[in-house]
């Protein structure tokens, strides 16, 4: 018991650290919600909608009003004004890196093949922003999560969602910010 209470101990600190260093680049970099200008074509925020731009990565979107976007690349609903990780949140990380002339089918063919046999990984074509897409629900994680890869101008856009509940009764916070993502997601010159 005592050993399980350090390992909880020490995690909470690992991550305190990782926000409190994001934290401080994020205060030295250029902020990540810049108003575009008119030729980016970015979506219009509403009542319900906040806007996400992201200059240095080259996207913007909208994501709903009671989620916070205080990280570069991350959205949160969370239920709870503190951190952690909490059961019911739904998360979205977005990852952008050289796609290294590879396809976004590519990049999913390659991660499937070195997992090996005995996940059930399905994958489906979606569109971002009139490029083509791959959805992909089963890779291994932390959470249970869905994640769509796109390659845009030569880099690998990557959004992560989690935690994924695909069997879910009724439709989840998760599905909402997945939906909302994935249709006003857009690409700045």
């Amino acid at each position: 018991m005592k050993t399980r209470q350090t390992l909880i101990v020490i995690l909470m600190l690992v991550i305190a650290s990782v926000l409190v260093t994001a934290c401080a680049l994020a205060a030295t970099e250029a902020p990540a919600t810049e108003v575009p200008s008119e030729a980016s074509a970015c979506p219009t925020a509403t009542s319900d909608t906040k806007l996400l731009t992201n200059t240095e990565n080259g996207y913007c979107l909208l994501y709903p009003a009671e989620a916070v976007s205080n990280m570069p690349g991350w959205v949160v609903i969370n239920p709870i004004s503190a951190p952690g990780d909490l059961p019911g949140d739904a998360w979205l990380y977005v990852q952008v890196q050289d796609a290294t002339g590879k396809t976004a089918a590519q990049f999913v063919d390659e991660q499937v093949a070195a997992l090996g046999e005995g996940f059930n990984i399905s994958t489906a074509e979606v569109a971002v922003d009139g490029e083509q897409g791959v959805m992909v629900d089963g890779l291994p994680g932390q959470d249970s999560n869905r994640q769509v890869f796109v390659v845009h101008n030569g880099r690998l856009y990557n959004l992560v969602f989690s935690p994924w509940f695909p069997n879910a009764a009724e439709p989840t916070p998760l599905e909402n910010l997945y939906t909302m993502v994935i249709d006003t997601f857009h690409f700045l010159p």
